[in-house]
């Protein structure tokens, strides 16, 4: 009499696996959905365009998360190194240099010499000239109307790192794509 058997496929047999360790572990407790993914609070985007001729272009989504406003920016055809990111005061990214944006923007009340409204943390591209930035900030809002509501400013992204960026109309600078933030997803 011959043994017959057969193999099982990778896939089946690592299925298989898990199954005997979970079962011998008794009950899993697996987390909730709610707590992995968040559930999704107001959102805007600023579709960012090149300018000053940089070829740069991207996109920045705002997402509420409670208290604080989520950041996911993705940008591309960017040099290496540091950047800026500043959320300005005006919503128009028309002029050839992006100086319509206006100042970096700080909302009404905010305390003087504090952090400015407008400061995003800076983004940083290691290689192939593009970057991912996921961050939490605090002090914004996302479609509120409140003071603090980034709905109807600017984004503008720079070519190196500048603590205070001032709007120079009909000169070449180094703000590099600029995109207006807008209600998204409805």
């Amino acid at each position: 009499m011959g043994n017959s058997f057969s193999l099982l496929s990778p896939r089946t047999a690592a299925a298989s696996l898990a199954v005997l360790i979970l079962g011998a572990c008794g009950t899993v407790n697996l987390p909730k959905m709610s707590e992995i993914v968040p559930s999704t609070g107001n959102q805007a985007v600023a579709k960012l365009v090149s300018k000053n001729g940089s070829g740069t272009t991207g996109t920045v989504l705002f997402t509420q998360r409670g208290d604080k406003v989520a950041l996911l920016v993705q940008v591309f055809n960017l040099a290496g190194g540091p950047h800026s990111l500043y959320i300005h005061e005006t919503g128009n990214c028309s002029s050839p240099n992006a100086a319509s944006a206006g100042p970096v923007w700080n909302a009404r009340g905010a305390s003087p010499g504090a952090r400015r409204s407008g400061e995003l943390p800076n983004i940083v591209v290691r290689h192939e000239e593009n970057a991912t930035l996921e961050a939490q900030v605090a002090g914004l809002s996302v479609g509120t109307g409140a003071a603090n509501d980034v709905i109807g400013h600017s984004v503008v992204v720079h070519g190196k790192l500048d603590p205070d960026p001032k709007p120079e109309f009909g000169v070449i600078n180094d703000w590099l794509a600029c995109g207006v933030i807008e209600r998204y997803g409805e």
